[in-house]
């Protein structure tokens, strides 16, 4: 990619004419993209040029539909880029709704709706792009108008698994009301759980990006520790535990029993081979579970 700006595009295959005009369109623009299979070099994989082009990319542009909410492929790659805290721009493109855990991915990301108003739509992604990608003036185009822990050992470390999940985790999951600076009531949301005071500039972020943040910095550190340094209280890291945001690192001895088996686990409330047994009640409603990167 050398030092050139581009775009990445995340999308589902069905929906692949489509993004091909939208590719044409931005790059008539002088918005380089990204997509793959087309910039998957020959002999590589895309296990391996997906992510490296994700880390490396500007803007995540999820092309956002019913078929991009079923590609387990896209899910992946809103994961990589969430957690290399990238700029997302969703750009919805029919009226199905999200799931759930689309709308945990997505909370207080504003969409572009080309659905509502595809003119429109064009305008504001490509007004968007220009600012976040200065490759090259950007030209008008004509007619393109943890097991749940009662409480958790001081012994016991956790780490971050780059997950997100379901809208449950919005109940516990707070976000900034104030500028932690400067105290300030005016915060724009310019990614995933991260708002930027409009007042002084500082960045400011929900509870999953602060313990997130420490965890990135120090490596791993118990629920007390956590919630000591970071002030996110006990009961949402317990959450983020449950739901397996975080884990216990494989090399510490700690582990927590299954709840169904008593199997020692390392982060949720349920072994691997629990969790795909039929009728268990503390399987989600459509028997899946977080997939990991």
């Amino acid at each position: 990619m050398g030092k050139q700006k581009f775009v990445f595009i995340s999308y589902s295959s069905r929906d692949g004419k489509f993004v091909k005009e939208v590719v044409h369109t931005l790059e008539n623009m002088g918005i380089f993209c990204w997509k793959a299979p087309e910039m998957i070099p020959a002999g590589s994989s895309y296990a391996k040029e997906i992510p490296k082009a994700i880390r490396e990319c500007e803007v995540f542009l999820l092309i956002l539909s019913q078929t991009s909410q079923d590609s387990i492929w896209v899910e992946k790659e809103i994961d990589t880029a969430i957690s290399n805290r990238k700029n997302i721009i969703p750009l919805q493109i029919d009226d199905a709704p999200l799931n759930e855990t689309f709308r945990f991915y997505l909370n207080n990301v504003q969409m572009v709706a080309y659905n509502q108003n595809p003119e429109k739509a064009m305008e504001e992604l490509t007004a968007q792009l220009s600012q976040l990608i200065v490759n090259s003036p950007v030209k008008k185009e004509e007619g393109i108008t943890v097991k749940k822990l009662s409480e958790p050992k001081n012994t016991t470390k956790m780490s971050l698994v780059r997950h997100l999940g379901d809208s449950n985790a919005l109940r516990f999951n707070r976000i900034p009301l104030e500028c932690k600076k400067c105290g300030s009531k005016s915060l724009s949301n310019i990614s995933m759980g991260i708002y930027r005071c409009d007042k002084c500039g500082e960045e400011n972020y929900d509870d999953y990006q602060t313990v997130r943040r420490y965890l990135d910095r120090v490596g791993m550190a118990s629920a007390a520790e956590i919630e000591q340094n970071t002030g996110v209280p006990r009961r949402v890291i317990s959450y983020f535990f449950k739901e397996e945001y975080l884990e216990i690192p494989k090399s510490s001895t700690i582990r927590v029993p299954c709840e169904r088996c008593g199997a020692p686990i390392r982060t949720g409330v349920l072994c691997d081979s629990c969790k795909n047994v039929k009728g268990n009640k503390l399987l989600k409603k459509n028997d899946t579970w977080h997939s990991r990167i």
